[in-house]
């Protein structure tokens, strides 16, 4: 009897899977469409593991991709990243859809939310699409009800979506009563629109006993206190916090060394990343009342609080060990901030050309130090020469228009930087630098910061 013909719509399972599994996405879809059985194969599970959704503004096609695929893949897919313009009602009612697709989904490791900006536009009528902001229902419901159905979750970000994190409270009852023993990874820190005005949700600390096996945890400066690190101390499991500072309250109780001394030696791989984010309060009390030695400081980052606190820079010695990036960001103008610590500078792009420049002095102290980002602060070329003899740093970003050389020009000294980096580097011009840095007009800040701190959460 001759061997049965085995053609290529007929391919054993099997081996149609082991094919696909060497193809990227995009190819996947492509070939997908040669026959009905190749379509089948495309929804296996193993290759809908991570998925990632992009709601733009204006885009049918885009649109209609995404609820195509959260239609039929919402009950396969075991990690979802879904972006959107959270300024586009639409974009964002398509969201809250994709959301629901994910309901019931045994699957489902972990969601994270990506909006455009932190806020939604008050000043937009929501209603067209059918959102209704005053009651956000709409929004958390579905995050609700994933958080009940699904089987083992184990990450869940927010996206820093400032009214949405003021329902941390129910969203935790419900990852307590549900993924408890398998929760590993929480984006519960926000971005405030006004970092003097805000509310915010009532912690239960205790409810983090339950969770024995969170490694990442993102929250803000306001709920943190002894009693919270003391009890994040218990499981010992904890790999990274970060903390978003926005304002000081005068009812904050603050921290003490002893507490954070405690919770590194019982979290010996926590890693600590704090960002102060439109912190104009913030920023001046960062020596005296934030910073703590016992911290595992890791990355500083300093966004847009028109100030430089040079007593901040001098602390930095006491994370020798530990630190590893240090951004300070402000945008490129000549507004006249106060400088704090540094005598009478009225400028914030002077800041940096009187007395010993400290970030020399953390280049030299902290062995550890991979990056620096500067932008909104005048530097002598000296300076900079001096920072990457002292350390390799592997990012290193200035704006060239805020380099003062005198001798030669910049591209001179490029080179001798790039000789001690170990790898090519150059200043970055003001066409490549973010249109918000630059004070553009219609340009966010925003969409500078949620990118970089919404990485935090990854592992």
């Amino acid at each position: 009897m001759d061997a049965e013909v085995v053609y290529w719509n007929n391919l054993p399972s099997v081996l149609l899977y082991e094919i696909f599994s060497y193809l990227s996405e995009a190819d996947r879809i492509k070939a997908s469409s040669t026959c009905k059985y190749w379509r089948y194969a495309l929804y296996h599970p193993s290759f809908w593991k991570n998925v990632s959704l992009k709601l733009k503004s204006n885009d049918s096609d885009n649109a209609s991709k995404a609820q195509y695929l959260s239609s039929c893949l919402g009950s396969k897919l075991q990690n979802l990243t879904v972006t959107f313009d959270i300024f586009d009602p639409y974009c964002t009612s398509e969201m809250t859809n994709v959301l629901k697709s994910l309901i019931g989904n045994y699957n489902l490791k972990s969601v994270s939310i990506i909006p455009t900006h932190s806020s939604f536009d008050y000043s937009k009528d929501y209603s067209v699409a059918g959102i209704e902001l005053k009651d956000l229902r709409w929004f958390l419901n579905p995050i609700l009800n994933i958080l009940t159905r699904s089987h083992r979750l184990e990450g869940l970000n927010l996206g820093c979506i400032e009214d949405l994190v003021l329902h941390g409270s129910a969203i935790l009852e419900k990852i307590l009563n549900h993924h408890a023993d398998h929760f590993r990874r929480l984006g519960l820190a926000s971005m405030k629109s006004d970092p003097d005005i805000y509310d915010l949700f009532v912690l239960d600390n205790r409810i983090f006993y339950s969770l024995q096996n969170l490694q990442v945890l993102s929250l803000d400066f306001d709920y943190i206190n002894d009693d919270l690190l003391s009890v994040l101390s218990i499981n010992g499991n904890l790999q990274r916090l970060v903390i978003h500072v926005h304002g000081i309250l005068e009812t904050h109780p603050g921290t003490s060394e002893d507490a954070w001394y405690s919770f590194t030696k019982k979290n010996p791989g926590c890693e600590l990343r704090l960002n102060l984010i439109y912190s104009y309060d913030g920023v001046d009390v960062l020596d005296t009342n934030i910073l703590k030695s016992g911290m595992p400081l890791t990355h500083l980052r300093v966004f847009f609080c028109r100030k430089l606190n040079a007593a901040v820079l001098q602390k930095l010695h006491e994370f020798s060990s530990t630190l590893r990036s240090i951004w300070w960001v402000d945008t490129m103008t000549h507004t006249p901030y106060e400088i704090t610590e540094w005598g009478s500078i009225e400028y914030p792009d002077e800041a940096l050309l009187t007395g010993v420049n400290p970030f020399v002095i953390c280049s030299w102290q902290c062995r550890n130090l991979e990056e620096i980002v500067l932008f909104g602060y005048k530097i002598y070329v000296d300076d900079v020469c001096g920072i990457v003899k002292l350390r390799a740093l592997k990012n290193l970003q200035l704006p060239s228009s805020y380099i003062l050389t005198e001798n030669k020009p910049l591209e001179k000294y490029e080179k001798e930087i790039s000789d001690d980096l170990s790898m090519p580097w150059r200043a970055l011009q003001d066409d490549e630098i973010h249109a918000s840095i630059m004070g553009e007009d219609d340009s966010y800040t925003d969409d500078f910061i949620l990118p970089i701190v919404l990485q935090d959460l990854n592992c």
